[in-house]
């Protein structure tokens, strides 16, 4: 295994792209990436949202969101016309057969313009990081075509936590974990193939979930009234490494932790995840990815003024006022030792909560809306690849990135 290589990257989903798609704007943000310095693009999930515009409760866990893709004015529009580059896997007749014909053509187009642009980010030595959520809906084409795969007695949520002290109802049904077993988790490993299809790489939302998982009674409003069930622990990811050769993964290990979850993470020897914008987080572990914010998080600056400020302010070291206090937590946080950094598109610009993604536990009409209003700038660039050079982190080649991931 080559030596490690300290690279960074931008969260920036498409939906926060000007035009919200994968279009000129996309291949545009590629570009900027490359000025930049970076190395990685992370995403959010890619399919379906539901009515609240949330990707991570999703009518599909394989069928791709045709909302974001290229208009019929753009030059990486296609018209999804023939079979050449279709997707392939029991997940497409699964899907036409549950929202109609006309998805077969829509599907082949979202696999072809998403792919052409992940071709286009990995020749330019970009890679991409999806995000793969624990849970599907209840209403979702999986659950109604495998029943017998969930346990639609209980919903799922989130016991609660410092920074969630009333816990997370989040309604979906969860696995009969025993009949994925029975069935090698079969499901799951085209789930995971069908995600590194469109990535490089892929964070695990809710990792705790897969040892141990909340869950609440279906007529229950109060998420801390729940009890825990049992995830498939090792098993899971032997079976995974064994077919896909490899675990290309980030755990996402945030919230209620206890030491199983902590030992399997360790066993497997895969990167979690830090996170600068968390009231409980002091002691970052440098063998995780360390993000300035999340999707689920307040911004970078919106949590800095609101608590870290006070609580945290070695991280502004450096800072000689209050206006250079963004720049100072940025190439501090650039600085540290972990290999990967992720850093939000919201927190580079220092912008506030008003600009944070989602409220969890809200069905807030801001959610999952905001977006850039012009693309980001060559002197936002520049400063970006200085930071980051000035921070010993480099760009990586296309052929180290899946090796070091596995």
């Amino acid at each position: 295994m080559s030596a490690p290589v300290r690279s960074s990257g931008v969260l920036l989903h498409v939906t926060s792209l000007p035009s919200g798609r994968i279009d000129e704007d996309a291949y545009r943000f590629v570009d900027w990436l490359v000025e930049a310095g970076q190395s990685w693009w992370q995403l959010l999930p890619l399919h379906i949202p539901d009515e609240h515009g949330s990707p991570y409760s999703s009518r599909s866990a394989f069928a791709g969101h045709v909302g974001l893709l290229a208009g019929p004015g753009s030059r990486h529009h296609d018209d999804g016309e023939g079979d050449e580059g279709a997707p392939v896997g029991s997940w497409v007749e699964e899907w036409v057969r549950f929202a109609g014909e006309p998805e077969r053509q829509a599907q082949t187009r979202f696999q072809r313009e998403w792919l052409a642009l992940k071709r286009y980010a990995n020749e330019h030595g970009i890679r991409l990081i999806g995000d793969i959520p624990l849970y599907v809906a209840g209403n979702s084409c999986d659950a109604l075509t495998h029943p017998e795969l969930f346990d639609h007695s209980v919903v799922a949520g989130a016991a609660p936590s410092l920074n969630h002290p009333e816990g997370q109802r989040w309604g979906m049904p969860v696995f009969d974990w025993p009949a994925h077993a029975a069935e090698g988790f079969a499901w799951w490993l085209a789930r995971l193939e069908r995600e590194l299809e469109l990535f490089d790489l892929l964070r695990i939302d809710h990792f705790r979930g897969l040892v141990e998982y909340w869950q609440l009674p279906l007529d229950e409003p109060d998420p801390s009234r729940g009890s825990w069930g049992k995830g498939p622990g090792i098993a899971f990811f032997d079976a995974a490494a064994e077919r896909l050769g490899g675990l290309p993964l980030i755990l996402e290990d945030l919230g209620h932790i206890t030491p199983d979850v902590v030992a399997l993470r360790e066993e497997l020897g895969l990167p979690g995840m830090n996170v600068v914008a968390r009231v409980s987080d002091t002691d970052w572990h440098t063998d995780s990815v360390l993000y300035t914010s999340t999707h689920d998080s307040d911004t970078l600056a919106g949590w800095w003024q609101r608590w870290g400020r006070v609580n945290q302010p070695q991280l502004a070291a450096g800072a000689t006022s209050r206006e250079g206090e963004h720049r100072a937590l940025l190439q501090n946080v650039l600085a540290v030792e972990n290999e990967l950094v992720i850093i939000p598109a919201q927190d580079l610009l220092g912008l506030g909560s008003e600009a944070r993604m989602n409220r969890p536990g809200t069905v807030d009409g801001d959610n999952w809306s905001w977006k850039l209003k012009e693309p980001l700038s060559e002197p936002q660039a520049r400063k970006l690849a200085e930071w980051t050079a000035a921070a010993g982190r480099e760009r990586i080649s296309p052929t180290s990135t899946r090796r070091r991931a596995a």
